[in-house]
């Protein structure tokens, strides 16, 4: 005997006209929710995503549907869990599919049956597996947000509703096909290894009663299909279609890099003040939102307990585009005190302050972890710089610190109030001279590189002390160098981030058109802000350089012998963690270069703190915060090194001059100024630097020392 099942068993009161009609209306209603979702993505700007469509459509079947963002080390439950409810219902779809193929096209149409035989034998295990994975992992959400209760998930009525739907559709499934078993006692199925253990306790009962139950439970398994299909599009259940579309049509351009406000000169609309004044792309990721709260595991702002949750920023953006598209999305169960309505409701509702509130904006570091985590690509620095555009644009709000930052900025080329001629006046430090660009040019001669100090590097007393130490190794590797000096202006990074884009540009337009006047081609910088803006952005404007990293060019520098390291130094010894810069990791994947040039120090024992690589916490500084009090929640400072003195290390090592003086602030404010110090690696290797002549460097050991003299030209701002 073949094995084999007859399809529709029991089943004859519809027809395949009448069937198919009823199937189709929850597809009707799911093709109009989604049409109504792409005219409210519509609504945004111009934008196109449309290029390199094979590496897109190849990066979100990667992503989304073989699960690539989703299930990960570190929260690899949630992301299993998801999987087996993707896996188990996508499969149970496509075993149904497959025998309606059977019943209603190759049999009728080709006289051709594959329903049978090994085909059907493992399709009847591979399908059993499915309901089995769909209902566990229906049941482990259940039990991940009403019993472990994760601060990072919000549990709404909608969440009940489609999870119920999913076990219930499970459990029916298997209660057919044991009902079927038990009065046909099919020799076959043991395959059903879930549902024969139930055909055998039913098998004692009248087939009469057995039969009448079936059908009604055929019926009732029909229609619980129809009205989830029909539920859909109007539920977070949305999500496999917007997620899919979001990763598809997610930016390919480097994340690190913000875009212009094109034609600032004759814009009439700066930054996003309104749900139209977003691009297409953005209303979508504003949709395709899986309120998983996975951007919140390592967000500074919500571990430190502020008003900003990236997640709760894109549920009020949703929100408010439900209301104004008229879109049921995800609503049920979701009032005044859920995320999406966390402030009000109502179409009428100004964007700014009634939707996102301007303490959340102010409030974000740009650290982009929210962005490193969503496993759907949601882009929430973008969206909220453009928030920060429109105020600091059209509204003139914006925190009163930055005030003197625009300022200076205007005027002096820095955040600080230090004239443009005093930039270089920590060359005084050095043994050997360090020319500027200007004074090369005039001796017709060329450099190896130029070294970008930075506003930071150039007028901050303890960050001076790094620029001191990378010109030290530097001139002991051999390397030809140049700084601009007074020629040296801000990248615009601090005021791109805080959103006064109009004059982030001048400020990086002036950057470019000196280093395209000098010709550079290669650059390296201390500052990661620096190096972003200079790799990332300049592009945009016509600057193109090869632009490395301090932590890069030490490492590569070691390697390659060019200078040599004292075992014995007082620097390589004791144990030390390093803390990953959010711009030079997250945002430009550089994690190795500053553990390597750390490991070349055998004495040095490297303990990782509990946060590090793409985990990284916040120092705090980024976004334009370091130049802004911060008066809500606890010190993102503090918090992070906290975290570092928990390593049982003694030195703490940066790799960043905003991490540097955050973090020195962050040691004074929990008062460890006795027990633990923070270095740049500049430093530590500057200190424990042999000099070409043999000599032990001793004089750059003692600048690089946290007690060091400060500068003799600046006092560090404030």
């Amino acid at each position: 005997m073949i094995p084999t099942r007859e399809i529709l068993w029991n089943i004859t009161a519809l027809g395949p006209i009448l069937l198919y009609t009823l199937m189709a209306i929850p597809f009707v209603f799911l093709a109009y929710g989604l049409a109504r979702r792409v005219r409210m993505w519509r609504q945004g700007q111009a934008e196109n995503r449309f290029d390199q469509l094979g590496r897109r459509l190849w990066h979100a079947i990667l992503m989304t549907v073989l699960h690539g963002r989703i299930v990960r080390r570190r929260n690899r439950f949630g992301g299993l869990m998801h999987l087996a409810i993707f896996v188990g219902f996508v499969t149970l779809f496509i075993g149904t599919v497959i025998v309606m193929i059977e019943a209603d096209v190759t049999v009728p149409l080709f006289g051709v049956s594959f329903y049978r035989g090994d085909f059907y034998l493992a399709y009847k295990a591979v399908m059993n597996l499915a309901g089995l994975l769909l209902i566990l992992g229906s049941l482990a959400a259940l039990y991940r947000r009403y019993v472990l209760r994760l601060a990072t998930l919000e549990t709404t009525g909608d969440d009940v509703v489609i999870l119920a739907f999913l076990v219930v559709l499970g459990v029916q499934g298997f209660a057919v096909q044991a009902l079927r078993m038990a009065v046909t006692e099919d020799p076959w199925g043991p395959w059903s290894f879930v549902s024969y253990p139930m055909a055998l306790t039913l098998s004692a009962l009248p087939e009469s009663w057995l039969r009448a139950v079936h059908v009604a439970n055929w019926y009732i398994h029909f229609l619980t299909n129809f009205v989830f299909l029909s539920y859909v599009a109007y539920s977070k259940m949305i999500h496999p279609f917007t997620s899919f579309a979001n990763v598809l049509f997610r930016r390919l351009k480097p994340v690190g890099a913000l875009d212009p406000i094109e034609n600032i000169e004759e814009a009439e609309v700066f930054g996003a003040g309104k749900l139209e004044d977003f691009t297409w792309a953005q209303l979508l990721n504003v949709d395709a939102c899986m309120h998983c709260g996975r951007c919140l595991e390592y967000c500074p702002t919500f571990n430190t307990g502020k008003p900003l949750r990236p997640r709760d920023v894109v549920l009020e953006l949703a929100g408010y585009m439900a209301d104004r598209g008229g879109i049921f999305s995800g609503e049920l169960g979701q009032g005044e005190n859920s995320a999406r309505y966390r402030w009000g409701a109502g179409p009428d509702r100004a964007l700014i302050p009634d939707v996102v509130s301007p303490a959340e904006l102010w409030d974000c570091t740009t650290c982009g972890a929210c962005m490193a985590q969503c496993p759907v690509y949601i882009e929430h620095v973008p969206l909220i710089v453009g928030m920060r555009r429109h105020l600091v644009l059209e509204q003139g709000e914006f925190p009163e610190e930055v005030t003197s930052v625009f300022t200076n900025l205007e005027r002096l080329g820095s955040p600080y109030q230090f004239p443009p001629n005093q930039r270089a006046a920590w060359t005084k430090r050095l043994d050997q001279p360090v020319l500027e660009m200007a004074e090369v040019a005039a001796r017709g001669e060329e450099v190896e590189i130029l070294f970008w100090v930075g506003c930071l590097g150039s007028f901050d007393s303890r960050n001076q002390r790094t620029t001191v130490a990378l010109a030290r190794i530097l001139q002991a590797a051999g390397i030809k160098f140049a700084i601009l000096g007074k020629e040296e202006s801000c990248t615009g990074d601090p005021a791109r981030r805080i959103g006064n884009e109009y004059l982030a540009q001048m400020m990086a337009m002036q950057a470019v058109e000196t280093l395209n006047t000098y010709n550079v081609k290669k650059v390296v910088t201390a500052c990661p802000h620096c190096f972003n803006a200079i790799k990332n952005e300049f592009p945009q404007i016509g600057g193109n350089y090869e632009v490395i990293h301090h932590s890069q060019l030490i490492n590569q520098l070691i390697a390659e012998g060019r200078i040599t390291l004292d075992p014995n130094s007082a620097l390589a010894r004791g144990a030390v963690t390093y803390h990953d810069p959010c711009y030079l990791g997250r945002y430009n994947g550089e994690y190795d270069a500053p553990r390597e040039a750390l490991a070349a120090l055998p004495g040095l024992e490297l303990r990782e703190m509990r946060r590090n690589r793409n985990t990284s916490f916040c120092c705090g500084g980024g976004g334009g915060r370091l130049f802004m009090e911060e008066t809500r929640g606890t010190r993102i400072n503090q918090a992070r090194v906290r975290e570092a003195m928990d390593t049982g290390a003694e030195l703490l090592a940066a790799a960043c001059p905003f991490c540097m003086t955050m973090f020195e602030d962050g040691i004074h404010g929990v008062g460890a100024e006795e027990s633990f110090k923070v270095l740049d690696i500049a430093e530590i290797v500057a200190g424990s630097m042999i000099t070409p002549n043999g000599a032990d460097g001793a004089k750059g050991h003692g600048e690089a020392r946290p007690e060091g003299a400060a500068s003799e030209s600046a006092e560090r701002p404030e």
